[in-house]
């Protein structure tokens, strides 16, 4: 966290990488975190008590776009959501550090921290995104749009509701065909020592039959 406000020709080109200036520029919900006291405010904001979500940008692997492009999540996300853009590899260090590691963003991917995030909390209800190496980007946003579809705190909890009802299920399933497995192992123990008192019985009567001729001759 040793970076602090960037020289002025630097962030114009920054700004250029990004697209600032652009339609995100005229969008008042998205912020490019530049400074320590910025990443501090993005922590408050998140830990802090609200009613929406917040969306974390971070640049591509591949160069100095970011992972999704504002306009593009803004379409997904809808009015009056937080886009954060962190591309600074110290900040999101910082970020990280603050929020703890359940909740961290890395980079080369978005992540999309719901109301009640806190150092306790499940990660899995916060989605991350990762662009993956030679994915498309269109791909990377269809994933985005459905993470943010499929997390919302109702539509979770619903989730939730069938992926209990179906491991239930799929325990029970278990639990039967175990059940019928070892009744086959049974049934089929059964037959083998039928199977094989009937063959001693038969040998049993053939000796018999065998001896008695005899003993009737005598």
């Amino acid at each position: 966290m040793s970076r602090c406000r960037q020289p002025r020709a630097v962030t114009a080109e920054i700004d250029d990488a990004l697209g600032v200036g652009g339609l995100e520029a005229s969008d008042p919900d998205y912020v490019v975190v530049r400074t320590v006291e910025d990443l501090e405010r993005v922590s408050a904001d998140i830990l802090g008590r609200r009613d929406r979500p917040i969306v974390g940008l971070t640049l591509h692997p591949d160069g100095h776009e970011p992972v999704l492009r504002a306009t593009d999540v803004r379409v997904v996300v809808g009015a009056g959501i937080r886009i954060y853009l962190i591309a600074e590899v110290d900040l999101l260090h910082g970020l990280r550090e603050l929020l703890g590691s359940r909740l961290r963003l890395d980079g080369g991917a978005a992540r999309i921290w719901w109301p009640g995030a806190s150092a306790r909390c499940d990660p899995a209800d916060h989605p991350v995104v990762v662009a993956l190496d030679g994915e498309h980007y269109r791909h990377t946003l269809a994933e985005f749009a459905q993470e943010f579809d499929l997390s919302r705190p109702r539509v979770r909890s619903r989730v939730r509701v069938i992926e209990d009802a179906r491991a239930f299920l799929e325990h029970e399933i278990a639990r039967v065909q175990d059940h019928n497995r070892r009744a086959h192992e049974r049934l089929r123990n059964a037959q083998i020592e039928s199977h094989r008192l009937r063959t001693r019985a038969e040998a049993a009567e053939a000796s018999f039959a065998a001896v008695r001729p005899r003993t009737d001759h005598d």
